[in-house]
C-alpha cells in the first residue's frame, strides 16, 4: 500500500507562498514609490508648543529665539527654498502655556510676514478677511529683526499694506496713511484688535482666577518648591523688554518682558510682580498678564501722540508677593491683626523694589491717530455680543493730563435737579481712612448740602476704630472674626434714616485686609457679607422685599505705593503687597459685579495718578473729584442707573 507524505507537500506549499508574496511587496515598494515624498516636511498644520523654548527649566545665557530672527536663519542657510518662494509666518497662543506655533505657507510675490496679536485669548469672529502687512523679500532680515525691537512706530517704515512693489523700500507718509486706513479689510483688523484688548483689560481687573494662576499652589508661607529658591529670583537688571508693539494714538499698545536671573538665564515660569507706567503727554499704568512662562505683557491705551518714557519696575518674584500670613498672624497682631513684632518672620529680603536697568526709561513714540473718529467711538455703537457684564457706574479707565483725569468714555457731568427738589435719604461712607478723608470732602460739595439730608461716615481698619493709639496698643489675643465686620455693617443698614431707597452706602472692605487675613478667609468674608446684605423679609402684602432698603454701591480699593515706605521690608507690613491688593480688590469686586451690586471702581484711576500717594496709600483729594462728581449724579438721577443711552450704559458693563 503506497504511503502519502502530507507535510513535506505542505511545507514546500507555504514556503513558496511566503516567496512570492515577498517578492511582489518588494516590487511593488520599489516601482511604485516616489522618491521625492521620501524627505517630505511635516505637514504645517502640525505644531510645535515647546519650538522655540529651552529644554531645561532655566536657560543658561539663552533667550527664546524671536520669529523674525529664525525667519533670517533659515533664509539664510536656503531653508526656506528659492528667493521668489515666500512663506507666511504666524504666531498663535496655547490656552496652556505661551509656547509658539510656526507654520510656513508657500506664497507668492515676496516674504510676508501675517501680524497676529501676540498671547491673545479667543478672538471673536469677524466677517473679513486679515489683510497682509508684507516687506520685500530682498531686505536684510537682520535691519528688520533692529527695527523690530527699536519701536514699532517704525515699523511702517518696512510694512507696506496688500501688494507691495517689488525691490522699492520707502517710507509711508501721512498721505499713504490715509489711503491705509480706507481699506475696509484693514479697518476691520484694527477694530477687532481693539475690542479684543479692550475687553480683555476690562476683564483682568476683576479676574482674580488668571491672576492667582501662576501662584495658586504657591502662596503658603514657607513654602519653598523646586526650582523657586532664591537663586532663581528675576532681576530688573538683567531682564529684557523682548518685543514692542507700539501703535498710533487711540489704539492699543504692547510691551513684552522677559524676565531673568541675576547671572542671566532665562525665566520660564511666572510669579514676578512687574509694574509699568507710561509717561509723556499723558499718564497710564499699564494693565499687566502674566503668561506663567517667563513672559509678562503690559497692555496701555494711548491717546495723545508724543514721545513717552515707560518705566518698568520689580517689585517682587517667585510668588513672594503672593504670599499669604502665617495660620496664627492676625494673633500674634494687636486688636486689629496688626503690628506684629519686628523680626518674627526672620529675615526679609523679598521686596525687590527694582527698576529695570537701574531706572533707564524704555522711550516710545506714539503717532497721530490713523482715523478721525475714534475706535472708542465705534466701540459705543458696535461692541457685539458681551457674555458678562458688571453694573459698573463707570467705566474706570483713562488717563491723567495736566493733573486732571479724562476717561476714555467720556461722562458728562452735566446734571439738572428736579423742579422742586428736596434733600431726602443719607449718604453713608464706609471704610478706611481713605473714606474718611472722602467724606470731609464731599462735605462742603453739593452732594451732602443740596442732594442728602445727612452724610456720614464709619471708620474702620478691620473692625471699626475709634481711637486708633488705643487701637494699636490694645491687644486680645484673637483670631479673625467675619461676622464681627459683618455685623457693624449690618447695623449702618438698619438705621431707621438709612431704611429708604433714597439712600446709600457706600461700602470699601480694602487696604487694611491684605495686612493681616490670608486670601481665602478674605473670599469668605466678602461671600457671607453679601448673603447678609441681600437678606429678604415677607413684607405686609406677602410679597418678598429687600430687608435692608438702602442702595450699596462697591467701592474697589485703591493702588498701593509701597515704595514710599520709609523702610522695605518691615515685618509687619510683609503681606501689603501690589500684588495682594489687587488680588483681593478684584475678587471683591468680582463677587460684588456677580451679586448685582452697582460698583465704582477707582483702582485704575489711582494707580495711573503721576504723582503717587504722599505716603504709601493716601492721595490728594482732588484725585477723587470725578468720583464725587459721579456720586452727585448718581443722586440726581435719583439713585438710579445714571440716564444714557442704551450703547453707553453697554460698554461700561461689558467685561467679555
Amino acid at each position: 500500500m503506497r504511503k502519502y507524505r502530507t507535510c513535506p507537500r505542505f511545507s514546500k506549499f507555504v514556503g513558496c507562498y511566503l516567496c512570492v508574496c515577498a517578492t511582489v511587496y518588494l516590487y511593488y515598494r520599489h516601482s511604485l514609490s516616489n522618491d521625492a515624498d521620501r524627505d517630505t516636511p511635516v505637514p504645517t498644520d502640525v505644531s510645535y508648543d515647546e519650538m522655540l523654548r529651552p529644554i531645561e527649566t532655566f536657560s543658561s545665557g539663552k533667550d527664546g529665539l524671536l520669529p523674525t530672527t529664525l525667519l533670517a536663519m533659515l533664509y539664510k542657510n536656503k531653508v526656506l527654498g528659492k528667493p521668489n518662494e515666500a512663506y507666511s509666518l504666524r504666531l498663535h497662543q496655547s490656552k496652556l502655556d505661551a509656547g509658539v506655533h510656526l507654520e510656513d505657507d508657500l506664497k507668492v510675490n515676496g516674504l510676508s510676514f501675517e501680524k497676529k496679536s501676540h498671547f491673545s485669548e479667543t478672538e471673536p469672529s469677524v466677517t473679513s478677511s486679515v489683510p497682509e502687512f508684507s516687506f520685500n523679500s530682498e531686505d536684510s532680515f537682520a535691519d528688520f529683526d533692529k527695527q523690530q525691537n527699536d519701536n514699532s512706530s517704525n515699523l511702517e517704515d518696512n510694512f507696506s499694506v496688500g501688494n507691495s512693489t517689488p525691490n522699492v523700500r520707502r517710507p509711508v507718509d501721512s498721505s499713504s496713511k490715509l489711503q491705509v486706513v480706507r481699506n475696509p479689510l484693514i479697518t476691520s483688523t484694527l477694530f477687532r484688535d481693539f475690542r479684543r484688548d479692550w475687553l480683555r483689560q476690562r476683564r483682568a481687573r476683576l479676574d482674580w482666577q488668571s491672576m492667582l494662576k501662576p501662584c495658586h499652589d504657591n502662596m503658603e508661607w514657607g513654602l519653598v518648591k523646586k526650582y523657586w529658591a532664591k537663586e532663581n529670583r528675576s532681576s530688573a537688571r538683567t531682564s529684557e523688554v523682548v518685543y514692542k508693539d507700539i501703535r498710533p494714538a487711540g489704539e492699543f499698545s504692547k510691551i513684552f518682558i522677559q524676565s531673568k536671573t541675576a547671572d542671566n538665564r532665562t525665566k520660564l515660569i511666572g510669579g514676578d510682580t512687574w509694574r509699568v507706567y507710561a509717561h509723556g503727554v499723558s499718564s497710564v499704568a499699564a494693565t499687566m498678564f502674566d503668561h506663567g512662562n517667563g513672559t509678562y505683557e503690559a497692555v496701555f491705551l494711548l491717546t495723545e501722540p508724543g514721545n513717552y518714557h515707560v518705566m518698568i519696575y520689580l517689585d517682587y518674584s517667585l510668588c513672594d508677593g503672593f504670599k499669604d500670613p502665617p495660620r496664627d498672624w492676625f494673633i500674634m497682631g494687636n486688636v486689629q491683626g496688626k503690628y506684629q513684632k519686628e523680626g518674627l518672620l526672620g529675615t526679609l529680603d523679598e521686596y525687590l523694589l527694582e527698576p529695570y536697568h537701574n531706572g533707564r526709561p524704555v522711550i516710545i513714540s506714539v503717532p497721530h491717530a490713523r482715523f478721525n473718529a475714534t475706535f472708542i467711538e465705534t466701540l459705543q455703537n458696535d461692541l457685539g455680543s458681551c457674555s458678562e457684564t458688571c453694573n459698573h457706574l463707570w467705566d474706570g479707565f483713562g488717563r491723567w493730563t495736566n493733573n486732571m483725569w479724562r476717561p476714555y468714555l467720556k461722562e458728562s457731568t452735566k446734571w439738572t435737579l428736579p423742579r422742586h427738589y428736596q434733600r431726602n435719604g443719607t449718604f453713608w461712607i464706609y471704610g478706611d481712612s481713605l473714606a474718611v478723608r472722602l467724606q470731609d470732602s464731599v462735605r462742603n460739595r453739593k452732594l451732602c448740602r443740596k442732594f442728602y439730608r445727612r452724610c456720614f461716615r464709619s471708620y474702620n481698619w478691620i473692625y471699626p476704630v475709634y481711637n486708633e493709639w488705643m487701637n494699636k496698643v490694645e491687644d486680645d489675643d484673637l483670631d479673625f472674626d467675619p461676622q464681627r465686620v459683618i455685623i457693624k455693617i449690618l447695623e449702618v443698614l438698619d438705621e431707621p434714616f438709612m431704611q429708604t431707597e433714597n439712600s446709600v452706602l457706600l461700602l470699601n472692605l480694602g487696604l487694611h485686609f491684605p495686612i493681616g487675613i490670608n486670601f481665602t478667609t478674605y473670599q469668605g468674608l466678602i461671600d457671607d457679607l453679601i448673603r447678609s446684605v441681600k437678606e429678604t423679609e415677607v413684607d405686609s402684602r406677602g410679597i418678598r422685599v429687600p430687608l435692608y432698603k438702602a442702595k450699596v454701591i462697591w467701592k474697589t480699593s485703591t493702588a498701593i505705593h509701597k515704595e514710599n515706605a520709609p523702610s522695605k521690608n518691615t515685618t509687619n507690613w510683609r503681606f501689603f503687597t501690589t500684588q495682594r491688593v489687587a488680588l483681593f480688590s478684584a475678587y471683591a469686586m468680582s463677587a460684588m459685579c456677580q451679586a448685582g451690586f452697582d460698583v465704582i471702581d477707582v483702582y485704575p484711576m489711582t494707580d495711573s495718578y503721576p504723582s503717587g500717594t504722599d505716603d504709601v496709600v493716601h492721595y490728594p483729594n482732588h484725585v477723587f473729584n470725578s468720583v464725587e462728581t459721579l456720586l452727585e449724579k448718581y443722586k440726581a438721577h435719583n439713585n438710579k442707573k445714571l440716564g444714557e443711552n442704551e450703547n453707553k450704559a453697554r460698554i461700561k458693563r461689558c467685561i467679555a
